[in-house]
């Protein structure tokens, strides 16, 4: 039926898109762009041909992961547009019946040209699989980190160093801050300065280890990949880890995020070739060491790596459903678990504050206390909670100001059922604010279109600051000062860090941006579902248990999206060529 109408199918789903069209920009919907201008006829006319192409060649499981996926963009990009333009929800019958007719007018058109993507499968290359070599990977990766350094040496030194390296230094830990992430860089940092009586060495002492693991981690990722999918596609991901800006900012960036992406990533291809060759694995008791200590990294390095190795364990018993995957994921759990506690508890670390664990409750009440109409002695009771100000420093995309040391964290241990039960009762009478404050402090990570990733920092003076790339030192610890050797390089990439310039360059803006990662990563799981490759989709289980912890975190820097950013490019690839077979020989999954 739908090849049979194709033809007035594809003009009505071209004219429905256009009338919602309007309704899915970060522009005033009244604006003459799409309703009085001659785009609207030219988007029309470059549409219609596709999708009726689409409506005529592509199976309905196909038009219909399609449309499924497109209801969930348009959704929320209709939704991240009402936001944007208005800074909350429209209130009303009729704003809510639009909210939910956009998506639909939307999804035929959408999902006509989604489909192309989820029916599409390389022609098989006539190219030889030939590996690469690991060292030059590896040295071309750490050669393109090396000269990011040069251009901001000695490294890039804020975030959570300060605070580490103190406690490294007195000797006193809080769990807020892994203590294994804390020990190397207070080791490392400290032996620069004992050799030379300055800083300036320790920084790129530290420097050089991040980068000689991640440039390690990725020439792995690197000769995976060329024994799997063609030769051009393979050096695309190598040339995307050597010369993409963001890797190269965050190998030479004191976060512990960027040793966390590369293990991610080593944990990534680890489950694939586990789903590809089972009994290579259960063959390899190497194999089964390698993954225990990658998933112990993870947790190790960053306190939400338990989404990463907890969600990979649930893999590992959906792929094999029996008593050795049982043993191997409850030995994963329990060492990755046990082992960080041990050490907290070896070195005395303090339990990390409530407080930092309440980005979206105090992120709600305090949206509630600036914006709701309330009579002024409830809003007085709501400001109590925070320092004298601090409500009129609300920001929706960043949390930061509305707890950590603005919050009023003594008096939340003396009344907590008196916090709680505040919380309940203004979220009954404010749904909407509650919703409103959740969706855009983790915006970064749900709309399409979202830029609040580029000005999300805890400064009000800053601006669409992609990435910081200053110095932030303790001054107790001394001074350490940034010296640009390569000039030009340096230019370059503030330019990015901190002018956003890559914003008005259209396509190349979008692989700058979280959201495109999450909704790749959505797409491939519609892709294994449309190929019927259940093997694949758990894959990516790890990946969607790091994006979901973010959903909660205090804001979406690109720090944070950092580890999903590396790893979907590699899996996107490895699913595209995988074919529409299953993979594994012997293995209990198929659907």
């Amino acid at each position: 039926m739908i090849k049979k109408y194709a033809k007035p199918g594809a003009a009505l789903a071209v004219l429905l898109a256009m009338l919602a069209a309007p309704y899915l920009t970060s522009i005033d919907p009244d604006s003459r762009v799409f309703r009085s201008s001659v785009l609207p006829f030219l988007l029309c006319l470059a549409a219609y041909f596709p999708v009726r192409t689409a409506f005529e060649t592509k199976n309905c499981r196909e038009l219909g992961f399609g449309c499924a996926f497109a209801l969930i963009f348009a959704f929320f990009l209709s939704i991240g547009s009402e936001l944007t333009v208005y800074g909350a929800f429209l209130p009303g019958m009729g704003s809510f019946i639009r909210r939910l007719a956009v998506p639909v007018m939307a999804a035929p058109l959408l999902g006509a040209l989604f489909s192309y993507i989820l029916s599409y499968i390389p022609a098989e290359s006539s190219e030889s699989r030939t590996a690469f070599k690991w060292f030059p990977c590896f040295a071309g990766i750490a050669v393109c980190y090396v000269l990011v350094l040069l251009a901001y040496f000695p490294g890039i030194v804020n975030y959570d160093l300060m605070w580490e390296l103190v406690q490294y230094q007195e000797g006193i830990y809080y769990g807020a801050h892994p203590v294994f992430h804390s020990i190397i860089t207070g080791f490392l940092f400290s032996t620069g300065y004992a050799l030379t009586g300055s800083y300036t060495l320790g920084a790129v002492l530290y420097c050089m280890v991040q980068i000689l693991i991640m440039a390690a981690s990725f020439a792995c990722v690197a000769v995976f990949l060329s024994r799997r999918i063609p030769k051009r596609a393979a050096c695309l991901i190598l040339f995307f880890f050597a010369l993409f800006p963001v890797h190269g900012l965050m190998a030479v960036s004191t976060v512990k995020d960027a040793m966390f992406a590369a293990i991610l990533v080593l944990l990534l291809i680890q489950l694939w070739a586990v789903q590809e060759t089972p009994k290579a694995f259960w063959h390899s008791r190497a194999a089964q060491v390698r993954l225990v200590l990658t998933c112990l990294l993870l947790s190790l390095l960053r306190h939400n790596g338990i989404f990463a190795y907890a969600f990979a364990g649930i893999a590992m018993l959906f792929l094999f459903r029996n008593r050795k995957a049982f043993v191997l994921v409850a030995v994963i759990m329990v060492v990755s678990m046990s082992l960080p506690k041990g050490l907290e508890a070896a070195v005395g670390a303090g339990n990390t504050p409530a407080s930092e664990m309440m980005s979206v409750p105090c992120q709600q009440l305090m949206r509630t206390a600036k914006y709701a109409d309330m009579p002024e002695d409830e809003r007085t009771e709501l400001s109590s909670w925070w320092l004298e100000g601090s409500v009129e420093r609300y920001r929706p995309h960043s949390a930061d100001t509305s707890k950590g040391g603005n919050f009023d964290y003594e008096r939340y241990t003396r009344e907590k059922a008196q916090f709680w039960g505040m919380y309940m009762r203004y979220g009954i009478r404010y749904p909407s604010i509650y919703l409103e404050a959740f969706l855009q402090n983790c915006a970064g990570i749900w709309n399409p279109d979202d830029i609040s990733h580029s000005h999300a920092l805890d400064s009000e003076e800053w601006d669409f600051v992609y990435a910081r790339t200053g110095i932030i030192f303790p001054e107790e610890a001394g001074t350490l000062e940034q010296t640009p050797l390569l000039k030009p390089l340096h230019s370059f990439l503030q330019g990015i860090a901190h002018s956003s310039r890559h914003e008005r360059i259209p396509l190349i803006s979008l692989i700058f941006r979280p959201s495109l990662y999450v909704y790749a990563l959505l797409l491939l799981t519609f892709l294994t579902h449309v190929r019927r490759v259940r093997t694949q989709r758990l894959v990516l289980l790890p990946v969607w248990g790091i994006v979901l912890s973010y959903v909660f975190s205090a804001c979406i820097l690109v720090r944070y999206a950092y580890s999903f950013m590396a790893c979907v490019p590699v899996m996107f690839v490895l699913i595209l060529y995988a074919g529409k077979t299953e993979a594994g020989n012997g293995s209990k999954c198929i659907e």
